[in-house]
């Protein structure tokens, strides 16, 4: 998994990449605390993404929460047919505000 990040004045954008799976998805949270301390809204873009496991659905949910706490929010986008598949099925469709 690879993970880039581009800020602006009230936007933080992380694109990320590969797999987000049980070994890869603690490197994300981890990454994503100081993000969310910044108090902005969050975007993921994940038009490079090929796989998300129950681990990676479960760190996208606490940065949600996390974010809305603070009253912030963060979006998903550019997610391909076959992640947002497993969105889908899991019900996280409902969960987390996904852009197509």
């Amino acid at each position: 998994m690879t993970i880039t990040k581009n800020e602006t004045a009230d936007l933080i954008t992380i694109a990320v990449s590969g797999r987000l799976d049980r070994v890869s998805s603690p490197q994300l949270a981890e990454e994503m605390k100081p993000e969310v301390e910044k108090g902005k809204d969050v975007v993921f873009d994940l038009k490079d993404m090929t796989y998300i496991s129950s681990a990676g659905l479960r760190v996208f949910l606490s940065i949600a929460r996390e974010l809305k706490a603070r009253g912030k929010k963060s979006t998903i986008i550019n997610v391909n047919s076959s992640v947002m598949d497993i969105f889908n099925i899991t019900g996280f469709t409902y969960m987390l505000n996904i852009k197509q």
